[in-house]
Order: C-alpha cells, then sequence, then structure tokens
C-alpha cells in the first residue's frame, strides 16, 4: 500500500489535504482503507455524523472497484482524497474500465436498487450518491474512476463535546 500527501513546505499542516493511496485490490484491506479515511476527515474538523458517512462512501466505492475491478492478481485501485473547509472530494479508480462497465455503473446511480436474487448487491453506488452531493462516474485511459463530493453543512460542524475528545486524543 501506498500513501502520498501534499504537505506544506513549512510542515505544518494545512487545508486542503490531500492524501493519495494506492493498494491491492483485497477486499480485507477496505476496513482499514475507509477508517483512515474517516480519521482524515476527522482530523479535518469534521463531525462523527460525517465521518461516518465518510466512512460508508468509501466502503461502497472501494468494494465496487475490488469486486467489479480489473481481475488480475496484481490489480490495485487508486484513492484520491481532499478535504476543505467545505467539503471532501474522493475519487476512487480501478482498472476493469471498459464502456460497458460506464454504461452499467451510470444505470445504477440512476436507477432504483436491481431487484433479484440477491437483495443487498447491487445498492452500493445509490447508497453513496444518497449520503454524497455530488457523484460522477468517467472511463479514463481504461480506468473506471468514480468522483464524489460530501458538501460540510451546519450539522457536519464538531458539537463541543466531540472538539473535546478530538483535541484531548492522540
Amino acid at each position: 500500500m501506498t500513501l502520498t500527501a501534499e504537505t506544506p513546505t513549512n510542515g505544518e499542516f494545512q487545508q486542503p489535504a490531500k492524501f493519495e493511496i494506492e493498494m491491492p485490490s483485497d477486499l480485507e484491506l477496505i476496513a482499514p482503507l475507509r477508517q483512515f479515511i474517516a480519521d482524515l476527515a476527522r482530523i479535518s474538523g469534521y463531525s462523527k455524523r460525517f465521518c461516518f458517512r465518510t466512512e460508508i462512501i468509501v466502503d461502497e466505492l472501494a468494494t465496487n472497484a475490488v469486486i467489479h475491478g480489473s481481475t488480475a492478481l496484481d490489480s490495485c485501485i487508486h484513492i484520491e482524497t481532499g478535504f476543505t473547509a467545505e467539503d471532501m472530494q474522493l475519487s476512487v479508480h480501478d482498472s476493469g474500465g471498459t464502456s460497458g462497465n460506464m454504461e452499467n455503473l451510470k444505470r445504477a446511480v440512476h436507477s432504483s436498487p436491481p431487484k433479484g436474487k440477491d437483495p443487498v448487491k447491487g445498492r452500493g453506488l445509490v447508497i453513496a450518491q444518497m449520503l454524497s452531493d455530488e457523484v460522477s462516474i468517467q472511463v479514463e485511459n481504461g480506468q473506471t474512476v468514480v468522483k464524489v463530493v460530501k458538501r460540510r453543512n451546519s450539522e457536519d460542524l464538531p458539537k463541543p463535546r466531540e472538539r473535546m475528545l478530538y483535541e484531548s486524543s492522540p
């Protein structure tokens, strides 16, 4: 797994914070990934509710990339995330992109969840869309790219008790 972060030259953490993560296409790595990105949101001053929803979005998009992306043993997914005072931006890239995949993804986002034998499958993008303000899907250079923007509103600011917990956390 590779992590890169944009850091100011003076060494101080400033917003917007941008992170890129490259990881093997493996379902077992999604739990630590979603926790890491939720922790970044928390450190960036977002509320517990926002962080929890961010975790769900990351889980759904990364799971979708692993399951529907490349099946090659050495395949990876690439995640880019950024936090500003106004929003969280997330993009998930996988190397399984074809125009047919893109059409299926767009259909999934713009329709109701599929009906069939397994009522749980096929809802990931719909859930991510419900929890986000913007969702876009593209195929770029043979990669499927799902981009999400989740804006902060007044409910997403940490409550006074949360602020105290964040300040006392290591």
